[in-house]
């Protein structure tokens, strides 16, 4: 254990009798009460124990420490302001500066301002192994929510979360909610404004994220996001206005799920759409090929809006009941040109808000994120 010296940077000045004429003769001066400071630290010192500092023919006024990573450490005084004690497990492998402040009984003040270092610990291999939906050069939609996969089981997910940053240059209000043990999605209040830049970081590096387990290095990611698609589709009116930036770019004619099984019914809700393919198979989700409601159907400009099977895509032979008759097996039918279009414009991440369904779509169906509402996200959060 080292006691760091006091530096005094600044003593106050002390109001003398008679400062202001000639001192009165054999008029005695007492010398000022100088508070000492001193840090009781390791050389480097162990993360996961306290340290003290304290004040001598004084008592302490403030006392801040701050690493090299931006975190405040907290700390408690002492009954009669002689000393200060940390509190919690510091970052490993950070610098941290300390700055105290202690004032005597005839109103010297000294200030101190000292460093140390925390020993650094090996990572315990827990780090970020995908975030989705960021691909390099990639631009996605106001509503995109930012999924991050982790390599193992979160040891404690408030730690980990606590540990999670989203950073945008517009501002917003946001929430992470956990999936699972190895995985967890923020979503925001309100759907993202347009044109900009958000960042995720992971700060992990050194951070101690429960049990035995200390984080890897950091991992950072940047999403775009884009313009401002948001299309709303109505099954009882058999139409998707597609608005971009707040203005109708088209109103494209549709039919939606036909009803005739409970499944072939087009979910309400909020959908993201996930991917786009120029050419799919669609095929009948959870039947055999001897199953009479089997089929397996070449479709153009297919572009997916959930988890079960919903798309919007060119369908060629319904484009007599697009626009008045919904027949589809729960896939948003247009014209090719109209579902040319509208793959050519979306983003992973656009929202496609469906409503006149009386089949609701589950939240966790895909990215149906939005089907909660912000309260209710907020609910799945370890904080």
């Amino acid at each position: 254990m080292k006691f760091l010296p006091v530096r005094v940077l600044a003593v106050a000045s002390l109001l003398l009798a008679g400062a202001c004429g000639a001192p009165q003769q054999g008029a005695f001066t007492p010398a000022p009460i100088v508070p000492e400071i001193s840090l009781a630290v390791d050389e480097a010192h162990d993360p996961t124990e306290p340290f003290t500092v304290s004040a001598v023919d004084g008592i302490l006024e403030a006392v801040t420490v701050t690493s090299d990573r931006a975190k405040t450490v907290e700390g408690v005084f002492n009954d009669d302001l002689t000393a200060w004690t940390s509190e919690g497990v510091m970052d490993a492998g950070a610098t941290h500066t300390v700055t105290a402040m202690a004032v005597s009984s005839d109103g010297t003040v000294t200030e101190f301002e000292g460093q140390f270092t925390t020993e650094g610990r090996e990572g315990s291999g827990f780090e970020v192994a995908d975030v989705t939906p960021v691909l390099e050069g990639e631009t996605v939609g106001v509503g995109a929510p930012i999924i991050v996969t982790f390599t193992e089981p979160a040891p404690d997910r408030k730690k980990v979360e606590r540990n999670l940053l989203v950073e945008s240059e517009k501002g917003h209000e946001g929430a992470w909610r956990w999936m699972s043990d190895t995985q967890v999605i923020y979503r925001t209040a309100e759907y993202w404004d347009p044109y900009q830049t958000v960042t995720f970081t992971a700060a992990f590096d050194g951070v101690l994220l429960g049990e035995d387990v200390w984080g890897e290095e950091d991992y950072t990611a940047e999403m775009v996001i884009g313009a401002q698609n948001i299309s709303y589709a109505d099954v009882q009116a058999h139409n998707m206005v597609v608005e971009i930036d707040g203005e109708v770019a088209k109103d494209i004619p549709i039919s939606f799920g036909s009803g005739a099984e409970w499944e072939y019914h087009t979910a309400s809700g909020v959908h993201l759409v996930m991917e786009k393919f120029e050419h799919k198979v669609m095929v009948a989700p959870g039947k055999d090929e001897d199953d009479p409601d089997y089929y397996e159907t070449p479709v153009n400009w297919a572009t997916r809006i959930n988890a079960s099977g919903e798309f919007v895509h060119g369908a060629p032979w319904s484009e007599w009941a697009q626009g008045n008759t919904n027949v589809s097996h729960g896939c948003l039918n247009a014209t090719d040109e109209n579902a040319k279009w509208f793959y050519e414009i979306s983003q992973r991440g656009d929202p496609v808000e469906v409503v006149g369904s009386p089949r609701d779509m589950p939240y966790d169906n895909g990215w149906g994120y939005w089907v909660l509402s912000f309260e209710e996200w907020k609910e799945g959060s370890a904080l």
